[in-house]
């Protein structure tokens, strides 16, 4: 890895003609990483506070919803102080609409509604380990929809993250994790690759930041047809939970899954994406796991067994390995 770290510094020519540099991009990926890894603990923290009131379906609509809200805002003022970053002077295709509208169903409804109906049902940790299987789905389909060049470590990751996910669920013990949460996470990652393919066919023609506005809004839209905001159920998030021995107010975990857990991740994320190829941020966005497993375990006491963290690591190995390009 420290190989591989100092090659990043080496700045790369984007096919839109920018000029692409890891030196950048892979401190926004980590970034975004951290950023991520705090939504799922603090969200179900609020779920299990809520005693089952506030739904996965209810969480994921406010965080969406409130980190459409801000995007937008920051959208609006950046236009007006004519900043790049604020995407003046797009062209809108009917393709390019098309991409937005399926980022938002995927990366947003997609994956945050899937992750939160996991981790209600099993570790924080085991869930994510799931459905970061999104990066060896990712090679995948570079090898073989876009066929680009991969490394011949490719097979070999992919056998490896398949042989921890099986370690994970142990199936010679009957499978011990809940059935519905399986799939839910693995359903998610396939939304995670979803994710970073989409983000990455936009290239130069949709900065990430307006992106991840227009993809937020149309998802937030579209849960409020299927879930009215007058039915939510605003009252619970008055009450408190400990955490570590601290009294914490629902809706204070609720801005940190917001702002944190979406809106720092996903603009820091397509930032990345802006100077990193997808599967190179997708290897990098793994940091989420250890993040996330590790305050789980601080504030929600959540432990994973020694088969379970070595299933871990075969698994994030494996989507190591099948992202390396030759």
């Amino acid at each position: 890895m420290a190989a591989n770290q100092t090659e990043c510094v080496i700045a790369e020519q984007s096919p839109g003609g920018r000029t692409r540099s890891r030196a950048r991009g892979l401190p926004l990926a980590v970034v975004s990483a951290f950023a991520f890894g705090s939504a799922g603990v603090c969200g179900k923290a609020a779920m299990v506070a809520s005693d089952g009131i506030l739904s996965p379906l209810r969480l994921a609509q406010f965080r969406i919803t409130g980190a459409a809200i801000v995007l937008l805002l920051i959208v609006s003022i950046r236009r007006r102080s004519g900043s790049g970053a604020a995407g003046p002077g797009i062209v809108w295709t009917r393709r390019l609409v098309g991409i937005v509208l399926a980022y938002g169903l995927l990366a947003f409804v997609g994956v945050q509604v899937l992750y939160f109906i996991a981790i209600s049902r099993m570790p924080v940790g085991i869930a994510l380990l799931i459905e970061y299987l999104g990066p060896a789905l990712v090679a995948l389909y570079a090898l073989l929809v876009q066929r680009r060049p991969q490394h011949r470590g490719t097979w070999l990751g992919i056998l490896a993250a398949l042989l921890g996910l099986t370690l994970i669920a142990k199936p010679w013990a009957g499978f011990t994790l809940d059935a519905i949460g399986v799939t839910a996470a693995l359903c998610a990652a396939i939304a995670l690759a979803a994710y970073f393919l989409l983000a990455e066919s936009v290239g130069d023609r949709l900065p990430a930041l307006p992106l991840s506005a227009y993809a937020a809004t149309a998802a937030a839209i579209g849960l409020a047809v299927v879930a009215p905001w007058w039915s939510f159920p605003f009252a619970v998030l008055g009450r408190t939970t400990v955490l570590v021995g601290v009294g914490v107010p629902i809706w204070t975990l609720m801005l940190v899954v917001v702002l944190v857990g979406t809106v720092l991740a996903y603009v820091t994320g397509l930032a990345a994406l802006a100077h990193l190829p997808a599967p190179v941020a997708s290897v990098v966005a793994t940091v989420e796991v250890i993040v996330a497993s590790v305050t789980a375990w601080i504030l929600l006491g959540e432990h994973l067994s020694p088969l379970e963290i070595a299933g871990g690591g075969l698994l994030l190995l494996g989507a190591v390995l099948a992202q390396q390009r030759s």
